[in-house]
């Protein structure tokens, strides 16, 4: 399930390259056109190879999202006091793609409920992937309000 990592894989080739190196597992996958899945079973076809620039890519992605990172399931949802905790656990992958400036503006609407959570932890415990999603959105609101801190101010 999710071999995009919720859409923060953008890479088919990579994605399927890498999950067929496990025989044992079936990747089962969202899609949103014929033509992503014809993308797919084509690369099926043939032998799969990997080469270094694929692995490097592969660790890029690796590096990117770390060992705990949300995959967009909303199995954690709802929260309780309203914390938008899909887009909050997403913050660190959209500053690193945006840059801080942007992401802080982006986001700021997100962020602002995270200061509503009252770390209960029913959204972990719902969590497939043992996500410890309060310490996570935390982390993530501080990231934000340094990033919100260094953005220059709009001029009036």
């Amino acid at each position: 399930m999710k071999p995009f990592c919720g859409g923060l894989v953008d890479n088919a080739r990579l994605a399927f390259g890498f999950l067929r190196q496990f025989p044992e597992v079936i990747p089962l996958a969202g899609w949103d056109a014929v033509a992503q899945v014809d993308e797919v079973l084509d690369l099926y076809e043939g032998e799969n190879i990997i080469t270094p620039a694929d692995l490097a890519a592969m660790e890029g992605y690796r590096q990117e999202l770390g060992e705990q990172f949300c995959r967009r399931c909303e199995y954690c949802q709802p929260c309780p006091q309203g914390v938008m905790i899909t887009p909050a656990m997403l913050y660190g992958v959209v500053a690193h793609r945006l840059g801080p400036a942007k992401a802080a503006a982006f986001a700021e609407k997100i962020m602002e409920s995270v200061r509503l959570c009252e770390e209960c932890w029913e959204c972990a415990a719902r969590c497939p992937y043992s996500l410890p999603i309060p310490e996570i959105i935390k982390k993530h609101l501080q990231m934000f309000e340094e990033h919100r801190l260094a953005r220059p101010e709009e001029p009036a």
